[in-house]
């Protein structure tokens, strides 16, 4: 036969476990106080990171844009059949408003260290990003001479 034991209902874990619960029935104005103050500072600690955001975002659209416009610039120069007088020189300003556009094409004639028979296509993006700073893209490329 198994015996079994049984506590007095004042020694027993649920027992003790009820008595704490009716010792502590909330949390206190104070502790909500503070932990309020601890969220705020950790949500001011974040906001400068709001205004970096926004601003790399803009910057890496206009950096896009700019390498957009660099390819398209350098596909209309190789697709030319001939550059006439070299060195051929190009500048659009305000294109999209934003950038600035420089084209040229070189020869070993103008420039001794491109081997002969080839031409070097180059362009050129500036713009002036939101905070004012000068920002540029170079591309150069080479195109045998036909």
């Amino acid at each position: 036969m198994k015996r079994t034991e049984t506590l007095p209902e004042s020694e027993s874990p649920l027992s003790a476990m009820h008595q704490k619960a009716h010792c502590q029935k909330g949390v206190t104005m104070l502790e909500v106080m503070i932990s309020i103050l601890i969220l705020t500072i950790g949500i001011l600690g974040l906001a400068p990171l709001i205004g970096i955001a926004v601003h790399n975002n803009s910057y890496a659209n206009e950096l896009t844009v700019a390498n957009a416009l660099a390819q398209k610039e350098i596909e209309s120069l190789v697709a030319q059949p001939n550059y006439g007088s070299l060195p051929m020189t190009d500048t659009r300003d305000s294109v999209s408003g934003v950038f600035r556009v420089s084209r040229r094409v070189d020869d070993n004639s103008v420039l001794g260290s491109i081997p002969s028979g080839i031409y070097k296509l180059s362009v050129k993006i500036e713009w002036v990003d939101a905070k004012q700073k000068s920002r540029s893209l170079d591309y150069s490329i080479f195109k045998p001479k036909s």
